[in-house]
């Protein structure tokens, strides 16, 4: 097993953007690169370099998911099996269906506009890299010494095979995430269906037991007090529990069961950030979504393609 390459789940608050971003930094003057999936993170890791650094150094290189698999694994190879340049990519909404055969390479990864299916991405990925003989990955090699992947309890389906096929590649990765925030996907399709999000943790264990990486945790939180993260771990109970570093207090912190006739009068008295599942519950509120707290979802006005 490369000793180097490694999966690390992190509670929320652990401080793993900071671990990454120093980690990235000590590698200089060797090149490395930083994947992640939502836009907020890559802005949160821009950000944390300029912190720690003052300046985003020439030998890392911060993508979005789709930007590094399009640009650095597709692109390059993809002569191998179709002709015209792919555009850019089809974010799809759910599984793409397009009773097609994978044969049929144009018409089965990408749209009218020659753009790529999001969720087909990863497995056109892995073709060409197969078609090419292995010249992704040895292109990726020559071209970095390390590759981190945050938010890793986002990718999904083919996006995982694109991960072991990177642990198993002379490059040394990281894979990090917290398997507690498991918001987004990367894809729809059935493949891998029972190692998405929380189920990740499944599969790193197995590429584990397989010597391709070891998998540790990082259970502490400067972010949450300790009765937040007790309750997350009562829903996560097979998890490690998480230890809280936040040593700063307030007048008014816990955990509250508040009845809905009570809600606007403790909103008016403490000003908390109502958060909710989806438009549907807040109790009426100006309230944000989970998932738009946690990440901005990739569009395809917003990628640089």
């Amino acid at each position: 097993m490369p000793p180097s390459n490694k999966i690390v789940f992190a509670s929320a608050g652990a401080g793993k953007t900071t671990e990454i971003v120093t980690q990235a930094l000590s590698m200089r003057p060797r090149k490395v690169a930083i994947a992640t999936f939502t836009l907020k993170n890559v802005e949160e890791i821009r950000r944390k370099l300029i912190e720690l650094n003052g300046w985003v150094p020439p030998e890392i290189t911060i993508y979005p998911w789709y930007t590094f698999v399009l640009h650095e694994m597709v692109r390059p190879y993809q002569g191998c099996v179709h002709q015209e340049r792919v555009a850019g990519v089809h974010f799809a909404k759910g599984a793409t269906r397009t009773y097609v055969q994978k044969a049929d390479v144009a018409r089965y990864y990408c749209d009218r506009e020659n753009q790529a299916y999001s969720d087909r991405l990863g497995d056109f990925a892995l073709l060409c890299n197969e078609t090419s003989d292995g010249k992704v990955i040895r292109r990726l090699n020559d071209m970095f010494a390390h590759i981190f992947v945050d938010e890793v309890q986002d990718l999904a389906r083919f996006d995982i095979d694109v991960l072991e096929l990177l642990l198993r590649s002379p490059i040394a990765i990281s894979l990090v995430g917290d398997i507690r925030q498991s918001t987004y996907r990367t894809s729809y399709a059935t493949k891998n269906k029972k190692f998405c999000g929380r189920g990740f943790i499944l599969k790193a264990e197995a590429w584990k037991k397989a010597g391709l990486c070891e998998v540790t945790y990082m259970a502490q939180s400067r972010r949450c007090i300790q009765p937040i993260c007790d309750v997350a771990d009562l829903i996560f109970p097979d998890l490690p529990k998480a230890q809280s570093k936040n040593e700063s207090r307030t007048v008014h912190e816990g955990v509250f069961v508040v009845r809905t006739v009570h809600v606007e009068e403790y909103r008016r008295q403490y000003q908390p950030q109502v958060l909710r599942l989806d438009r549907r519950f807040g109790a009426g509120l100006p309230a944000e979504n989970f998932g738009m707290v946690k990440g901005e979802r990739l569009h395809a006005s917003d990628t640089g393609y």
